[in-house]
C-alpha cells in the first residue's frame, strides 16, 4: 500500500503543471452487518475524500486519474441491556482510474471540458473504470473486537459527466457500482459461524473538483 502512495506522490511532484482534482467520497454497502444483541444493520455508509491527478492520451479522450481515498465511519454498538460501545471502520484506498468519453472519443480537444461551449452531454459524459486496492481498519472500543486489519481487492464502474465551471475549474459527478473481496468481521455477526461477508461491494458516488494548473499545456 505505501509504496502506491509514494509512487503517486513522486508521479504528481513531477508533473504539477498538469490537472489535479479534490474529491468528496461516498459508499453505501450493499450487505450490512448485524449487532449481536439488538440486530441493527451497521454502517449504511461510509464518508470520504480523495485526491488525484490527471493526465490524458494526446489525440483520443482516454484518461487515466490515480487517486488516494480515505473513507470514515463511527457506530454505537449495544453489548448488552445496559453496555454499550463503539466502532470505528476506516478504509484507506489506492485506485489507478481511468475514464474515456465514448461520445466524443477520437478528440484532441482542449479537455476537461472546462468552459466550452456547445455539446454538453457528448463532450462531458464519461465511462469510468477503476481496479483498486484498499486498507481497511476496524477498530473498537469498550468490546470484545479489538482491531481487525485487512487488505482487499476491489473494482469499479461507472458514469459521470463534466460540468465546466471556468476554463480551469471543472465539477465532475459520477456514480459506480463496486465489487470487493469480503471482509471477515465474524466476531460481530448474530451467528458465529457465518462465512466472510461482501461488506465493501455497493454503490459509490463522487463529485471531483478539478482544477488545471496550467491550462496552455493542454
Amino acid at each position: 500500500m505505501y509504496r502506491y502512495v509514494v509512487l503517486f506522490l513522486i508521479c504528481w511532484s513531477t508533473q504539477i503543471s498538469a490537472q489535479f482534482g479534490f474529491k468528496a467520497v461516498n459508499t453505501w454497502p450493499q450487505q450490512r452487518i448485524a449487532e449481536t444483541v439488538t440486530n441493527n444493520k451497521l454502517f449504511p455508509t461510509l464518508l470520504g475524500v480523495g485526491v488525484d491527478y490527471w493526465f490524458r492520451l494526446k489525440n483520443y479522450r482516454l484518461e487515466f486519474l490515480p487517486a488516494l481515498h480515505a473513507q470514515y465511519a463511527h457506530e454505537r454498538i449495544q453489548l448488552d441491556q445496559s453496555t454499550s460501545g463503539q466502532l470505528t471502520w476506516l478504509i484507506t484506498e489506492f485506485v489507478p482510474g481511468v475514464q474515456f468519453y465514448p461520445l466524443d472519443f477520437k478528440n484532441d480537444c482542449n479537455c476537461p471540458t472546462f468552459s466550452k461551449q456547445g455539446e454538453f452531454f457528448k463532450k462531458g459524459f464519461f465511462i469510468t473504470l477503476a481496479p483498486g486496492v484498499a486498507y481497511s481498519a476496524l477498530t473498537g472500543k469498550q468490546t470484545q473486537v479489538g482491531s481487525i486489519h485487512e487488505f482487499l481487492v476491489f473494482g469499479r464502474a461507472g458514469a459521470g459527466i463534466d460540468i465546466g465551471i471556468s476554463d480551469l475549474l471543472t465539477v465532475s459527478p459520477s456514480v459506480n457500482y463496486q465489487v470487493s473481496e469480503a471482509l471477515d468481521w465474524r466476531a460481530l455477526f448474530l451467528n458465529p459461524g457465518t462465512a466472510k461477508m461482501d461488506l465493501y461491494s455497493g454503490l459509490f458516488m463522487s463529485i471531483r473538483v478539478g482544477w488545471r494548473l496550467d491550462k496552455k499545456n493542454y
